[in-house]
């Protein structure tokens, strides 16, 4: 499809809200609860911007990369409402859109209190797949923490500044890209990798995801390290109507391994309503 063709589709996804809201849990298999559901965004079926990488990179090209997100986030917010569902709503946001000067200011408090959800029920899950200013992210960070707002680091290990961004951000939540997720039971390097995240969370108050599992082995492996939180294909797979309780399929991957029950909060109020 040609640019002029894409910025037309664009502009009638914007203009009539036309995403789609899927969600995947991200399950806590020590205590057998979901944390929260990430929302995700899909264009129209059948479109050339229903995969959404391909959605939002288009937008960041024409530049309405800020007014896409704002649909996505209502549109999100409102399935979140009405599907009634438990935990946390983790909203990905680009840190362009953060440091947007044209982005509206308190959209996202209004919609959420219109809708009556509070803030502290919601993670603003930051993805960084640019260079960005590492002072006015954090300031930005700042104005969303200040209102209640739980902050996580997404794909920890693939971004541009990676430990840097944890240092300078000291988010609550940190979740590790599927890179070194992926048959980690089998990788010397990765097993360290995760044993160093694990112990630098713990360090500093964070909770640590493990996304984009897809085997047992994974699972299995991940479990007796102590992670806790965990999420992917294996588990639930995103959907319009996702699971509202801990599903009995999980334990039955997990088998009988011994699962080191780590204590993860450390006192960082993280409640899961």
């Amino acid at each position: 499809m040609n640019d002029t063709k894409n910025a037309q589709l664009l502009n009638h996804i914007i203009e009539n809200h036309d995403i789609n809201i899927v969600f995947q849990p991200i399950f806590d298999i020590t205590r057998q609860v979901i944390l929260g559901h990430e929302a995700l965004s899909r264009g129209p079926e059948n479109s050339a911007l229903h995969a959404p990488q391909v959605l939002f990179e288009v937008a960041d090209k024409l530049g309405r990369l800020s007014e896409l997100e704002l649909v996505c986030r209502k549109k999100a917010i409102i399935a979140f409402v009405q599907l009634d569902l438990p935990g946390k709503l983790f909203l990905n946001v680009s840190p362009q859109v953060l440091l947007d000067s044209q982005h509206p200011k308190g959209e996202t408090m209004q919609l959420l209190q219109a809708h009556g959800l509070p803030c502290q029920r919601v993670v603003i899950e930051i993805t960084e797949h640019q260079r960005v200013d590492d002072a006015l992210l954090k300031q930005a960070v700042s104005y969303y923490r200040q209102r209640g707002f739980a902050i996580a680091i997404d794909d920890l290990g693939s971004g541009h500044s990676g430990l840097r961004q944890w240092s300078e951000l000291m988010p609550d939540i940190v979740k590790i890209d599927r890179y070194f997720i992926e048959n980690c039971h089998l990788e010397i390097v990765k097993k360290e990798f995760l044993k160093f995240i694990l112990s630098l969370a713990k360090a500093t108050n964070a909770l640590v995801i493990a996304e984009g599992i897809e085997s047992e082995a994974e699972l299995k492996l991940l479990a007796s390290m102590g992670v806790s939180l965990t999420q992917g294909f294996l588990l639930e797979r995103p959907s319009a109507k996702p699971s509202r309780y801990f599903p009995v399929h999980i334990n039955e991957a997990l088998g009988q391994v011994d699962v080191e029950v780590h204590n993860l909060i450390h006192g960082l109020d993280l409640n899961y309503g």
